[in-house]
């Protein structure tokens, strides 16, 4: 019964679900994370100790590699079962079909990336507030920000978000590893000397990113509009970023 109930939550009725149909309800879930982010949490801890939370973060890693390599695997499965549809307009009925039947993969590829923000929550927990950089907090909002929008308006985002979520999707689940590994004590220090090629394969991402989407544009399979320029900038500035944390760190 648990079960069944669980199975309809993430697969089934994705358009009457609260959170898909509310035009507020996730901006103020994202509004309360920032606020926690960066005031509410670093407050009520700052008298506090800090906890361990080791358990708690080695399981919750790892459930994040398993959902992770599984969305994957899921998302360029579809990609290569609906390839027919990649470069049809965005509102031809050919591709909204194709849209209405992967909306389950969509909803719980949002699902998870609001409870990636747990992340978040386990840095304050543990007053690692230095790790809440703006890097950190921005990604993590506006990404969820992003699915939330595209699994609600298809027709104004086109079939290239399929591979910049899958490519990130792929990526976490490495970074999740990582995470997880490093969680299981000091001993396994040894077995992580790849920290730096994990931030060098977050920039690869955003390279892929760019030059898959810039190819579609360049080929005439898609069109330029406000959603795509939006998309490229975001990614753009996220490369930015990350390639400035490379150098300060490497």
């Amino acid at each position: 019964m648990l079960l069944n109930s669980i199975s309809d939550f993430l697969f089934k009725n994705v358009e009457d679900k609260l959170l898909f149909k509310n035009d507020y309800l996730l901006p103020s879930i994202i509004i309360a994370y920032l606020l926690f982010a960066t005031r509410i949490g670093p407050s009520l801890m700052e008298a506090r100790k800090p906890f361990s939370l080791r358990r708690v973060m080695v399981a919750y890693n790892l459930f994040e590699v398993c959902v992770n390599a599984y969305l994957f695997k899921w998302i360029f499965s579809t990609m290569s079962n609906c390839w027919h549809v990649h470069c049809l307009p965005h509102d031809d009925p050919r591709y909204l079909s194709v849209y209405k039947k992967t909306l389950p993969l969509w909803w719980f590829i949002l699902l998870n990336k609001m409870f990636e923000l747990s992340d978040t929550v386990f840095f304050v927990l543990r007053k690692k507030c230095n790790q809440l950089s703006a890097l950190h907090i921005m990604h993590h909002s506006i990404v969820c920000m992003m699915i939330w929008w595209f699994t609600r308006n298809p027709s104004r985002t086109g079939f290239y978000f399929f591979f910049i979520l899958g490519i990130n999707i792929g990526v976490h689940s490495v970074m999740y590893t990582y995470y997880f590994l490093s969680g299981l004590g000091p001993h396994m220090a040894k077995y992580l000397w790849w920290k730096k090629y994990l931030t060098a394969l977050q920039i690869v991402q955003f390279v892929f990113d760019i030059a898959y989407v810039l190819i579609e544009f360049l080929t005439g399979c898609e069109k330029t509009g406000t959603t795509e320029i939006l998309t490229l900038t975001f990614i753009s500035f996220l490369l930015i970023l990350f390639l400035d944390l490379y150098k300060k760190k490497y």
